[in-house]
């Protein structure tokens, strides 16, 4: 026993020694989250005029970051270059280029600008690429603003009468919340076509349109409103010269992260920031907080992983997201993947009797689920690999019908260290994807195994040791019955438990093949008799 307790403080020296950093960087994220900047929504802020002269702009600091960070090629867009992301650069551009255009300044900037849409416009009608949210509305929306602003866009005739063809035919589909709260949200878009009236419904307490800068600054340019003002200024006054594409975005990362570290199996090491987050979650569900109440996937990961820890939280607050009223909200309107796996996981953690809401949920969510899994060649998800693995895997492994150490390796072989998400523009977040959570879930999971085969070597010597080996009655069952110990006992320091398991396991072996096999009838009756002694 003496051994294999330093066995597992040889363990837990060895993780803490050798990526001391990266546990160190990851204690520091969960305190501190970071959201790529959005160039999309920063040359929207810059276009809002100020409340006080319409010829000037109400955030200059805003303009002058689009001036000092055009990309070399000519663009503006994502931090993290790819090329499934072209439609998202063009967008991104585009805007900016309006945003200097309607201040007058940035000649030569705009000209890059343009050479750069020019050049790349067909990816513009690319069916592989990815799509940001409202792309056919926004983009042909900002084509249609250039022609106001006397922008000489460097695009044939027949390219912008397809443009504005297609975003006539999204327009004119047949009207639902859901697609209310969609055109809302893509306001920028519709510009001076918007109803401004009906946006104003979904202006949240914060002043934000939908937690979006642009759809708010759009509507601030449009419709004057000291809500809208106070947001976009509060959003400068923290973030300074450029904006994301989302805010506020607390909530949902830090339980993304919370998520992470216990389903790559390294959970041990971030008790203390795990607590405080469920507390903090805890305290802003009580508080019936928008962050939470308005978004499907942060409310029902919230729900979830408090359930999980022994938090009291109702499943009525789920109620919201039934199937009819899930498909007349923004994310149902948007088939949004990740948001229905999210309220299928959430469903799963039926704990009273009656919860009947959570039956629905699980019903209607995996029909959803498979449905879009067998229609994977042909929606717009194509490729994006890992969600649809997401799907295939909550389909396929139930919370109930897992083992830990089999997640964990799952988790670890599908984890996308690059996890690049898309609103209206693309955004990323080290607190969802980062390397410093797979090298650590790496060697923390080798390391366990390591004292796993240690084990299972000791419990070897111990059969030969009692020679159950040489029984030849006996079915061997030694790998059988410690693996059974090993998926379900899985922390480190339960060896005691695990090895104590396994020998259980191997004696009532013997006992059963005995019994079958391997006694005669007097033998078995004194066996009887002994126990019963």
């Amino acid at each position: 026993m003496k051994d294999r307790n330093l066995a597992v403080e040889h363990f837990f020296d060895l993780v803490d020694t050798c990526f001391k950093d990266s546990k160190q960087r990851i204690k520091k994220m969960f305190k501190q989250i970071e959201l790529s900047v959005s160039s999309y929504d920063t040359a929207w802020v810059a276009m809002v005029p100020s409340p006080t002269s319409r010829r000037n702009p109400c955030f200059p600091a805003c303009l002058n970051w689009l001036l000092d960070n055009q990309l070399p090629n000519g663009s503006w867009g994502p931090c993290r270059p790819h090329p499934l992301l072209i439609k998202d650069t063009l967008s991104s551009t585009l805007a900016c280029v309006l945003a200097l255009r309607r201040w007058g300044v940035g000649e030569e900037h705009m000209t890059k600008g343009l050479r750069f849409i020019e050049s790349h416009f067909g990816s513009a009608s690319d069916e592989s690429q990815l799509t940001p949210i409202g792309f056919d509305i926004i983009f042909s929306g900002m084509v249609e603003y250039a022609k106001d602003l006397n922008l000489n866009l460097p695009l044939r005739s027949t390219d912008i009468d397809a443009l504005f063809h297609k975003r006539d035919l999204q327009l004119r589909r047949e009207n639902s919340k859901g697609r209310e709260a969609y055109l809302a949200y893509v306001s920028e878009g519709i510009g001076k076509h918007q109803d401004w009236a009906m946006v104003m419904k979904y202006q949240r307490k914060n002043g934000s349109l939908f937690n979006s800068p642009s759809a708010t600054a759009a509507t601030l340019s449009h419709l004057p409103n000291s809500g809208c003002l106070h947001y976009l200024t509060a959003l400068l006054d923290k973030f300074e010269n450029a904006v994301p594409t989302l805010h506020p975005f607390h909530v949902f990362p830090r339980l993304c992260m919370v998520e992470t570290v216990e389903s790559l199996g390294i959970g041990q090491h971030f008790r203390e920031e795990i607590t405080s987050v469920l507390d903090e979650t805890y305290r802003c569900w009580l508080q019936g907080e928008e962050e939470i109440f308005l978004d499907p996937p942060t409310c029902a990961l919230a729900f979830r992983i408090l359930r999980l820890n022994g938090y009291d939280v109702s499943s009525e607050a789920l109620a919201g997201f039934a199937e009819e009223h899930f498909f007349n909200s923004l994310g149902g309107h948007l088939k949004d993947l990740d948001a229905v796996v999210e309220l299928f996981r959430a469903s799963q953690m039926i704990i009273h009797p009656n919860e009947q809401l959570l039956e629905k949920h699980i019903s209607w969510t995996s029909h959803f689920l498979k449905q879009e899994l067998s229609n994977t060649s042909k929606c717009a998800y194509k490729h994006k690999q890992n969600i649809m693995q997401k799907v295939n895997d909550a389909l396929e492994f139930p919370y109930y019908a897992s083992l830990e150490r089999l997640v964990y390796r799952r988790n670890i072989v599908n984890y996308d260290v690059d996890d690049i998400r898309m609103l209206k523009s693309s955004y990323s977040s080290l607190s969802i994807g980062n390397k410093d959570f797979l090298r650590l879930a790496v060697e923390d999971f080798n390391a366990c195994q390591s004292i796993y085969r240690e084990e299972l070597k000791q419990l070897e010597r111990w059969v030969r040791e009692k020679r159950l080996d040489k029984l030849k009655f006996a079915r061997q069952k030694l790998a059988y019955c410690y693996f059974s110990a090993a998926a379900t006992l899985c922390s480190p320091e339960l060896s005691d438990a695990r090895l104590t398991w396994a020998k259980n396991g191997v004696l009532t072996t013997v006992v059963d093949d005995f019994f079958d096999v391997g006694g005669s009838e007097d033998e078995l009756l004194n066996l009887i008799q002994l126990v019963e002694k």
